[in-house]
């Protein structure tokens, strides 16, 4: 029938890595595409990178299907193996079976490993990231929903939530269910709704002491204790967060631009930081002198023994910091 678009067989391999959320639309997508060809009642097999055994997965993989022709096996966080075990999965993937369709989910890849070459040859290989800006994609989703959203909205959503289109997409679904309107002009609307995330909440608790705002602070370090974040974890941000802002400062000072710091300003893992979370570290080093800055870390490690050793309540221990980083 002309118009239909006829789709490419099944590869016996794939690797895909880049945004959670959008993997996981990917996952369903094939899954949907999978089951109705095949019967994966007895077909299917989902394994977890850090809690199974590569022995395991090819197992899964060697098995012949059941009444079905293809059997589907997918690997969440399949880099989160051992070097042994992905080198024993990239033995696999060069000479992988054909009634399985194996699928290795990662949130990074190496192109220079055996197993990237291998499935590169014999299955196909998918990096899936936002083509759009996160506030065109925030706006899309919404609009999805039925609903009509300010610019300042989205970006407002994306500061509190942070850029992970999987914790964006849960606050659009939630926001979208309490608004009963189809447009969401003020950000002020969503606020009662929205959770913020972890290392947004810590950046506006280091504003607020930037700003030398200590009520705001105990408030924001109040809210971070209520949602049961342990206190040694925030603490530990906290301390990720002024040496980020210690680095920006150091370049700043040195006349370095926005350009040079988005390049080097990196986070977890090295991880490139997002623009506008670059732009707020550089506005929050203007609050401290190089001097305050290293006053800080002196501050951040007496608190951390006193967490680990003073029989003074956590709360306590971090509530005598934020005050004292503030005056």
């Amino acid at each position: 029938m002309k118009g239909l678009k006829k789709q490419k067989p099944l590869k016996p391999v794939y690797l895909i890595h880049g945004d959670r959320k959008m993997i996981e639309d990917a996952l369903k997508r094939l899954k949907k595409r999978v089951s109705a060809q095949f019967d994966l009642d007895f077909n299917f097999d989902q394994f977890s990178g850090p809690d199974s055994s590569a022995r395991d997965i090819i197992q899964a993989a060697n098995t012949l299907p059941f009444m079905s022709e293809k059997r589907l096996v997918v690997v969440k966080e399949a880099d989160k193996l051992s070097a042994e075990e992905i080198l024993q999965i990239a033995k696999y993937a060069e000479n992988p079976s054909q009634t399985t369709c194996l699928v290795l989910v990662a949130e990074s890849v190496n192109k220079a490993s055996r197993l990237y070459k291998a499935v590169e040859k014999d299955g196909e290989i998918a990096e899936y990231k936002l083509k759009d800006s996160p506030h065109v994609w925030i706006k899309t989703q919404f609009a999805g929903r039925g609903k009509l959203v300010s610019d300042s909205l989205a970006r407002y959503l994306l500061h509190m939530v942070g850029p992970d289109l999987l914790r964006l997409s849960v606050e659009i679904e939630k926001i979208s269910l309490y608004h009963t309107g189809d447009r969401i002009i003020d950000p002020i609307e969503i606020e009662p709704v929205v959770t913020r995330s972890f290392e947004i909440s810590v950046f506006d608790l280091a504003g607020s002491i930037g700003e030398r705002n200590i009520p705001k602070a105990i408030d924001v370090l109040h809210y971070l204790l209520q949602q049961k974040e342990p206190p040694l974890a925030i603490l530990n941000l906290i301390a990720r967060h002024f040496r980020l802002i210690l680095r920006a400062k150091v370049w700043v000072d040195k006349g370095h631009d926005n350009k040079y710091l988005v390049e080097h300003l990196t986070g977890k893992e090295g991880k490139k930081l997002p623009y506008f979370a670059v732009a707020k570290y550089r506005e929050q080093s203007y609050n401290f002198s190089t001097d305050e800055l290293k006053k800080v870390f002196d501050r951040l490690l007496e608190a951390d023994i006193a967490l680990k050793s003073s029989p003074q309540p956590p709360e306590s221990v971090l509530e005598e910091l934020v005050i004292q980083l503030a005056l």
